[in-house]
């Protein structure tokens, strides 16, 4: 059964600034007296780079997946006020060459932040010249993904026939959970249901699934919106610690949603610091892919045809790719 991750990171030289990583700089001299921040920042900075991809598709090969959609983030100054040494019309050519180079394994998407006067062509000359297949992902940070100042974007993907991919964990960037709860949150799911229905033809991918906090939610609220589906990325972080309260999950999303709107993906980091030994892709790709016993053990029903699909069938046919692709 072909296995499409659908929601994974590739970065190249000094496509995040330094102070994308402040925190975590912060939080690891706060442990001991003789750090400081500045020790860490080359290890977190280089840490994460893969210049052409190919370490990242020996990860993908160890954990049998096929394919990756990869992700571009724009965290330069309209977020963090310090731009990154590459500007986003290098990453897009970073990207579309990554596709070049590992054709059908690869499959790259654009993000340029909307607050950047020439956001909109950026993107546009992604997607039509570069062969970008999406626009994502989007991490609402400052404004909703129903904002009125977003909605070129999402009626640029819309007009494209791409998808855009909206980041819906409750914590953003290199804060993984969070802590506003509330609706006022601009990832609660609730605003990407408010644009699903003003634009009921735009394909959108709520990634993450809610992770942690709102996941239930985040399925009820598209549950009667058809151009949505689910990625499930993140919880590959967390279910190992009770694989039975994920089946139960994976089943409340199927009963919401359908397994036919619910995608494996993982949000896999490129880098050392994440791939190889370190990465849990493979441990989570065994996981669904034995969904059917692993579900049986605990008391639920899963099909082979539903594992089949939520690996890699739905994710090839919301982007449209052919058989061979």
């Amino acid at each position: 059964m072909p296995v499409i991750d659908s929601h994974a990171h590739i970065w190249g030289e000094g496509f995040v600034p330094p102070a994308f990583f402040a925190k975590a700089a912060k939080e690891w001299a706060a442990k001991a007296t003789d750090r400081r921040a500045d020790m860490i920042m080359p290890k977190l900075l280089n840490g994460i780079v893969d210049p052409d991809g190919d370490d990242f598709i020996a990860n993908m090969d160890r954990a049998g997946v096929d394919a990756s959609m990869v992700m571009m983030i724009d965290v330069g100054a309209p977020v963090f006020g310090e731009d990154a040494k590459t500007p986003p019309e290098a990453q897009i050519e970073f990207y579309a060459a990554l596709q070049k180079r590992h054709p059908k394994r690869l499959h790259c998407h654009v993000a340029v932040d909307f607050r950047r006067p020439d956001h909109l062509d950026l993107i546009r000359r992604g997607v039509v010249h570069g062969g970008l297949k999406g626009i994502g992902e989007i991490t609402p940070d400052g404004f909703s993904a129903a904002d009125d100042a977003i909605r070129p974007v999402m009626m640029l993907a819309n007009d494209l026939g791409v998808p855009v991919q909206i980041h819906t964990r409750t914590g953003v960037w290199t804060d993984f959970a969070g802590t506003d709860f509330s609706e006022r949150n601009p990832v609660h799911p609730v605003h990407i249901a408010r644009l699903a229905k003003a634009l009921p033809e735009l394909k959108i991918i709520l990634c993450h699934a809610g992770f942690p906090h709102w996941w239930h939610r985040a399925a009820e609220l598209i549950a009667d919106l058809p151009n949505c589906v689910l990625d499930i990325s993140n919880w590959n972080e967390v279910f190992h610690h009770d694989e039975a309260e994920m089946i139960a999950r994976l089943a409340a999303w199927r009963g919401l949603v359908g397994a036919e709107r619910i995608l494996f993906a993982s949000d896999q980091a490129s880098g050392p610091r994440f791939t190889g030994e370190r990465s849990k892709l493979p441990d989570w790709v065994s996981f669904i892919r034995a969904l059917p016993e692993n579900a049986t053990q605990w008391g639920y029903c899963f099909s082979e045809a539903e594992a089949k699909a939520i690996l890699g069938e739905n994710a090839a046919r919301i982007y449209g790719f052919s058989q061979g692709e």
